[in-house]
């Protein structure tokens, strides 16, 4: 099934064609030289690598007796992840990117450079250890079962990947609205808030965070709302409302608070083993540790950016939370 983000991967034509250019061969006809590519086909390959933010025309005015009096050249954008994969291709030109990059290789790329926990969920697992095999006899990703990581010499790779996301997250979130702000953002997901005037049906969007928290009798009142976007995920789990409470504000003990009271009201609910991998992913997993600390001994156990127990019994309190 297509995703929002299927269309930013790329095709093998594409990285062949981004592989012409960074050797100098600007033009439609240079291009043709080397590949076996039809003509139109050229031309739409070219539209959506314009469109990923990676190329653009310039063109080249030649004298007015010319019988032609201008030509295209395409040219790598000053983007972070076009110059990065501009370097990427120039340094290892002996490598088969178009094989590496395109389709679902991209993909598997994506999922061992930011370490997802949600690994392979996309895509099956004879597929995933297809590319990843791949990778790893040309020394690209080193390791072994799930722990594999992009080799350190390949650093140019791995920054392509996490500017790449960057620029596919903020083209989705800016496609809602002017008003859409990104609050964190992590391999294909992101936290985004927008005013609570705006619906959003998107796939892959949901409400999550402090906007959420009615869904489990916990009542807050905002002009904005939370949302959650995700490549992967296919709907927002209790655990996954408590975690991205506390990454709308990093260290904000307010949220930390709210977060808490959750934990403490659905603490029975809670999947403990799921909620602490998905911190440690989120890189919060000391803060959950340490929350659920605070709740054990009531409070004798504090850290930074939380309550004092006497306070985070006032508020639990006011929204009817039991803490005994």
């Amino acid at each position: 099934m297509k995703t929002r983000t299927d269309e930013y991967f790329f095709s093998k034509q594409e990285i062949e064609i981004l592989k012409e250019i960074s050797k100098e061969n600007y033009t439609v006809s240079q291009i043709r030289q080397y590949l076996r590519i039809k003509p139109s086909l050229i031309s739409q390959y070219l539209t959506r690598l314009q469109e990923k933010r990676i190329i653009f025309i310039k063109q080249r005015s030649f004298a007015e007796n010319s019988a032609d009096n201008s030509r295209k050249s395409f040219l790598f954008q000053e983007t972070p992840h076009a110059l990065l994969i501009k370097d990427l291709l120039k340094k290892y030109a002996h490598i088969k990117w178009e094989d590496l990059l395109s389709g679902r290789g991209i993909d598997v790329l994506f999922q061992i450079s930011t370490g997802c926990p949600t690994i392979r969920e996309s895509m099956s697992r004879a597929t995933f250890w297809r590319y990843s095999r791949n990778l790893m006899s040309l020394g690209i990703v080193i390791g072994y079962g799930d722990n594999l990581k992009i080799n350190e010499r390949f650093d140019l790779l791995r920054s392509f990947l996490e500017e790449y996301q960057i620029h596919v997250i903020k083209t989705i979130i800016n496609s809602l609205s002017a008003k859409a702000v990104i609050l964190w953002q992590k391999d294909f997901e992101c936290l985004v808030r927008v005013p609570n005037t705006l619906q959003i049906a998107q796939k892959g969007f949901a409400k999550t965070a402090t906007s959420s928290m009615q869904d489990y009798g916990i009542q807050l009142i905002s002009d904005s709302d939370v949302y959650s976007f995700s490549k992967r995920k296919t709907g927002i789990r209790l655990e996954d409302v408590i975690l991205h409470t506390l990454l709308i504000e990093s260290g904000n003990v307010r949220n930390t608070t709210y977060a808490l009271i959750l934990l403490k009201k659905e603490f029975n609910q809670v999947n403990k083993s799921y909620l602490l991998k998905l911190a440690m992913w989120y890189d919060i997993g000391l803060q959950i540790n340490a929350m659920l600390e605070f709740l054990r001994t009531r409070g004798n156990r504090t850290g930074a950016g939380l309550p004092t127990w006497q306070e985070f019994v006032q508020k639990a309190i006011e929204y009817k939370v039991d803490v005994d």
